[in-house]
């Protein structure tokens, strides 16, 4: 299985297509006051491996790949993710052209603006059943930048 992620400023998927619509997207770097975001999902599953559905969990962590938390209203703390599943629901295709490339999935999750620390590095990591299988860093630019 290949994976990667990309980073937008939105992102939209077309549910008959599968296809993911971005804009902004490409960035690396953000904020200091960090705004709404996207985190965009492409998997190439080779049809071998294509027997059952998957899980699938998007996480934020930062640069020592320690969970990034959010407080909530209660005064406890939520980690930043998403968790679903990713319903392959069909069998594999008869074409021999359609078997002989692999199956594609994307997604993309619209982010709230988050309140991440200014002069920090963080990462979304994409695992896959138990596997981390892709993964994309940005940084917060620190107060004091210019633009």
């Amino acid at each position: 299985m290949e994976a990667f992620l990309v980073l937008a400023d939105s992102g939209n998927t077309d549910q008959a297509t599968g296809k993911v619509h971005l804009l902004g997207a490409g960035w690396s770097l953000t904020g200091p006051v960090v705004p709404p975001s996207a985190v965009a999902g492409f998997l190439r599953i080779p049809w071998n491996d294509v027997k059952e559905d998957f899980t699938f969990r998007l996480r934020l962590v930062d640069d020592a790949r320690n969970p990034v938390e959010i407080p909530l209203a209660d005064g406890q703390a939520k980690p930043v993710g998403f968790e679903g599943g990713l319903d392959v629901g069909f069998d594999q295709p008869q074409e021999d052209v359609a078997r002989r490339i692999p199956m594609n999935l994307s997604f993309s999750l619209n982010i709230p603006p988050l309140p991440l620390v200014p002069g920090r590095v963080y990462e979304w990591i994409l695992d896959v059943g138990e596997v981390e299988v892709a993964s994309v860093r940005f940084g917060v630019r620190p107060e004091t930048a210019t633009v």
